[in-house]
């Protein structure tokens, strides 16, 4: 009986280490899930994330200036064709930059990028069957009609070199003939150079006022609204799996419980070490991730777009910065992990020294110390004194022979 009582606590004792095992090389894994979850899945880290890198600084700004108005620009969007190409081919780079901030000022960016993440969450967590994804245009519209376009073509005039007198006689000839002053790419004085930009003003002040309100992003991209549901789907599976992957490592630790806690100093050995083990293996893993982030961003990019355009480097930035704020977050809660672990490992070891110190027998100065103390042999029996066995005990002889 004695036997199979030994063998079942030594079953017990295997099966524990084993769920501990388990739990150690989980917990980093789940670790890792449940953030990459808090930042993936958060409005607010998403849109700090874009916000700080890639128009805090400057990535956007410093794109759009490079393309704005160039041959490049006008050559990919079809714009104007030849007829305003040369219009802006005397430009500066920096009245490009000012034109462009007047254009698309950085706090109307902000604010659409801003409402466009927000209607992607709110379309995943609602019965939406397509996110609402659109451009708010009125705030450009307003600006450009209330004085911003008159000032951009003020620049833009203040850049073309002056009229010469062959120039300004042709524009006075066509403008008595026809009542309207014709556009010439030179900057001509006064009267003329007012007409011109007035008549600018006014024909791209229509233009502006006829564009709508709004402008969808949807509907360029031309998706069935049944594979935007599969999406859907798939992203709610995706995020519900990932945020509750902590509870395997929680259930283990109470496996462990059950199979073999059954005092404080079994919670120190049995939850704080592998606590401990596992905080610390997580920091391999954080460590692995972060030495080959960039093979692994260039493996996700690969098929996305081709490399070296400005939507692959604004891809890869926000990559990045994703995968740096779910490294932040896993080392957090590492130490944490860590922290916890170590913490019970260390007061459980403390207060088993103190049971032993108080069950310890207490040796004052003078008294003997008993052998089994100095020497580790525990002492005999006592003997009993003479005159006290069982015949003893029965008394004198009594009776006739008494």
């Amino acid at each position: 009986m004695a036997g199979s009582n030994g063998c079942f606590r030594t079953g017990i004792k295997v099966l524990a280490i084993a769920v501990a095992i388990v739990f150690i090389l989980v917990l980093p894994l789940t670790l890792l899930g449940r953030d990459l979850a808090n930042v993936l899945f958060s409005p607010e880290y998403v849109s700090g994330i874009l916000r700080n890198r890639l128009l805090e600084s400057g990535f956007v700004n410093n794109i759009a200036s490079e393309s704005f108005l160039s041959e490049r620009w006008f050559d990919e969007l079809d714009v104007g064709g030849g007829d305003l190409k040369p219009m802006f081919q005397y430009l500066s780079p920096a009245e490009r930059e000012e034109m462009l901030a007047a254009l698309i000022p950085p706090e109307w960016v902000d604010a659409q990028l801003d409402n466009i993440i927000r209607s992607l969450f709110t379309w995943m967590d609602s019965e939406q069957p397509a996110p609402r994804l659109a451009v708010d245009l009125v705030p450009l519209k307003e600006g450009l009609l209330r004085g911003k376009l008159e000032g951009m073509l003020d620049t833009l005039i203040d850049s073309w070199p002056s009229c010469t007198t062959d120039e300004i006689e042709i524009m006075s000839q066509e403008l008595m003939r026809t009542g309207e002053i014709p556009i010439e790419i030179c900057e001509p004085p006064e009267p003329y150079r007012s007409q011109v930009l007035d008549f600018a003003v006014g024909e791209l002040g229509m233009l502006v006022d006829g564009q709508p309100d709004k402008l969808p992003l949807l509907n360029s991209l031309d998706v069935p609204v049944s594979e935007l549901a599969a999406v859907k789907q798939q992203l709610q599976t995706l995020r519900t799996a990932m945020m509750w992957s902590w509870f395997l490592p929680a259930s283990l630790l109470g496996v462990i419980m059950i199979l073999i806690i059954r005092s404080m100093r079994d919670i120190g050995n049995w939850w704080g070490i592998p606590l401990l083990i596992g905080g610390l293996l997580s920091f391999v893993v954080i460590g692995i991730i972060g030495a080959g982030r960039g093979n692994l961003i260039g493996n996700m990019l690969a098929n996305i777009a081709p490399g070296g355009t400005p939507f692959y480097r604004a891809l890869e930035i926000v990559l990045l910065g994703l995968l740096v704020a779910v490294i932040r977050l896993m080392v957090f809660h590492a130490l944490l992990i860590t922290g916890a672990g170590l913490a019970l490992w260390l007061i459980t070891r403390q207060l088993s020294k103190r049971a032993a110190a108080k069950t310890a027998p207490e040796i004052r100065p003078g008294d003997e110390v008993p052998a089994e103390l100095v020497s580790g042999i525990p002492a005999p029996p006592p003997v009993p004194p003479l005159g006290s066995g069982p015949d003893d005990e029965q008394g004198p002889p009594s009776g006739i022979f008494g």
